[in-house]
């Protein structure tokens, strides 16, 4: 009869509680700016960049390795119900009820004593065993084209063994994390907190003849039992003769999987019956439609690259499939266009898209590529594109961190000041060891400093890399924020129109009911003619001619005068900050250290012209052009 052995606690042993998701329960999914809407449960973020990355490592290990034609990677999640014979046959198979009984004994043991403490709901399939019109629910997580989880089981070499029976060990030597927290996808993905994983792999010299295994934990909090006290681990296996539980291996785990409704594995085969490794949940907590949503939002870069041969489908009990789709969605859109901005050779430059190659970091060479994009007519500027009741989201720029698996780590806050970009950072493979090593358990981040939870295998200089790469990533999307809008108003030029007023009113010695000095006739007339003209579909540029002359109030036939030609955005219905003006003055007529400003001779009968242009500029700016001219003492210009 199978059944699931409980390890009892052993002082004499180094030990742990099997409710190993503690580790994770206190971490938050991060959220920024717009990714809070419609945002995935945290269960189902985790399942997906937990498991998708285990298995996903496991296939670049074998595409590395493989001498035949190239392995396509494919991932099952598959959502079903057992009913009926299929239902008693899944319960007696797995032997639920024992795991039932463990807990009604616990709980009846004290007043105190809740299944809560087990890390368990308050409800569970587990009181439901008896009841034949319940439908027993369940998910079946199932890899194609990858190592499955080879190893000796005895040396503590098995893959199996490091990702079910350990917490944090062993790191790999490449890829997304380490062995033991993969399973926290696993086990936050399990209402039972069961795992059963069936695995095949190709014979290896370490052990001869030996090509699949099955075996299952239980991942429950430690406890006090009658008998004695338990660590919340128990083993499904194969009990050998001075007890111990190992896994079924060969036949006996075929003739298990066979009896859990999974596919036989065989080495030979190259399908989704070959090696790689299908995992059973009892109880999901995940819904098909959240993962989808969780996948997209995550694993877009491994979905949308053409040169990956990557595919996740998730297939729910009434047959329907579910692909995730991530162009869909507009917002992972735009960061879609980023990453292939990054990736991909532009035809064309675009100035609402820039690559940046970055410069070597101490240490390594090539660091990554970086595209940023930006929309005007959108999410680059909200509260002025939006034409419904905007959406209470803290807007942001935010960049997607990757590495060689292709998973977004985070996406990372890069200002939150308009106009807002979005971008996709992917990293070359001479940092990705660097980057991943400063990345937490939860590996939703690099991390410039170390933590209390980081591994003291990873060198300062691997943190000093992140930091000069985030830094390097932050000063891009300033660059380009800043080519999108006018420059920061100088302090200086900042007014104040009423107080300028009443100023006004003071120095000239008017007060109520007492009129100023009636202005004085100007001694030059002033032509303008600016027009704006389009550049391409988003931006404009303002060009046009300005005529200086002397006017019939001026007594004479020429004067030194100081021509000021400025170009002013408006702000709030006066002017704010300033453009540049590119300007060709006439003959006569030379430029000062003041841009914009000149000094030269006016002529009654013969105007100065001078022609401009502005910097193309988006058209959603409006600005003002300004003339003017001051006229000054004869000996001015030999002065100058």
């Amino acid at each position: 009869m199978r059944k699931w052995a409980w390890e009892e606690f052993d002082p004499s042993r180094t030990s742990t509680s099997g409710d190993i998701s503690k580790l994770f329960r206190n971490e938050p999914v991060k959220e920024p700016g717009v990714f809070v809407l419609n945002a995935p449960p945290s269960n189902a973020t985790v399942m997906a960049r937990e498991v998708i990355q285990n298995s996903w490592d496991a296939a670049l290990e074998a595409q590395a390795h493989s001498t035949g034609p190239p392995l396509d990677f494919g991932l099952l999640f598959d959502f079903k119900t057992a009913s009926g014979p299929d239902r008693a046959n899944l319960i007696t198979a797995l032997a639920l009820h024992q795991l039932a009984q463990r807990v009604h004994d616990y709980e009846t043991q004290a007043d105190e004593y809740r299944r809560r403490d087990l890390g368990l709901a308050d409800h569970l399939c587990l009181d439901e065993l008896d009841s034949p019109s319940y439908s027993l629910p369940h998910l079946v997580i199932s890899e194609t084209g990858t190592t499955g989880m080879y190893g000796s089981w005895e040396s503590g070499e098995s893959r199996m063994y490091l990702a079910l029976a350990t917490l944090g060990w062993t790191p790999k030597r490449e890829g997304g994390g380490s062995y033991g927290y993969g399973k926290a996808g696993l086990i936050r993905g399990s209402a039972t907190r069961t795992v059963i994983a069936y695995t095949c792999f190709p014979e290896r010299s370490d052990e001869p003849g030996v090509t699949r295994r099955l075996f299952g934990m239980t991942y429950w909090g430690d406890h006090k039992m009658e008998r004695g006290r338990y660590t919340g681990f128990a083993r499904f296996g194969d009990e050998t003769g001075d007890g111990n539980i190992v896994p079924f291996q060969n036949e006996k785990a075929d003739e298990v999987a066979a009896s859990l409704d999974l596919l036989r594995r065989s080495p030979e085969r190259r399908d989704e019956r070959g090696p790689g490794t299908t995992f059973l949940l009892v109880e999901p907590l995940v819904e098909a439609e959240d993962l989808q949503r969780a996948v997209e939002r995550y694993w877009w870069p491994a979905l949308e690259d053409p040169s990956i041969e990557f595919s996740v489908t998730i297939s729910q009990p009434n047959r329907q499939v579910l692909h995730p789709r991530p162009r869909r969605d507009p917002v992972l859109r735009s960061f879609i266009e980023a990453y292939e901005t990054a990736t991909v050779s532009q035809d064309n430059t675009h100035s609402y898209k820039r690559a940046h190659r970055l410069h070597a970091i101490s240490g390594f060479s090539s660091p990554g590529t970086l595209g940023l994009v930006v929309n005007p007519d959108d999410w680059s500027y909200p509260h002025q594109t939006q034409t419904e009741a905007p959406t209470p989201t803290d807007h942001r720029s935010l960049v997607a961190l990757m590495r060689k698996p292709r998973m977004v780590v985070e996406y990372w806050d890069a200002g939150r000041t308009m106009p807002f970009v979005r971008g996709a950072f992917v990293a070359d493979d001479s940092i990705d060891d660097a980057l991943r090593d400063t990345e937490p358990k939860s590996h939703d981040a690099w991390q410039t400093k170390a933590d209390d939870d980081s591994d003291a295998s990873t060198t300062a200089i691997n943190y000093e890399a992140a930091r000069t790469l985030l830094n390097r990533i932050k000063r891009h999307v300033n660059k380009f924020r800043d080519d999108l809008k006018p420059p920061p108003r100088p302090q200086e030029q900042v007014r104040l129109p009423e107080f300028d007023r009443i100023m006004a009113k003071i120095m000239r010695g008017a007060g109520p009911g007492k009129p100023g000095p009636a202005p004085e006739p100007r001694p030059v007339t002033i032509h303008l003619t600016p027009m704006a003209e389009p550049v391409d579909n988003k931006q404009v540029r303002v060009t046009g001619q300005a005529e200086f002359a002397l006017s019939d109030n001026f007594d004479g036939d020429h004067s030194n005068a100081l021509i000021r030609l400025r170009y002013l955005f408006d702000e709030d219905g006066r002017s704010g900050d300033r453009a540049l003006l590119g300007i060709n003055a006439p003959e006569g007529f030379d430029a000062t250290e003041d841009p914009g400003t000149f000094i030269g001779m006016l002529h009654r009968d013969s105007p100065a012209t001078f022609e401009f242009s502005s910097n193309p500029h988006l058209a959603l700016w409006a600005g003002t052009v300004f003339a003017e001219a001051d006229l000054l003492p004869s000996d001015s210009l030999a002065n100058e």
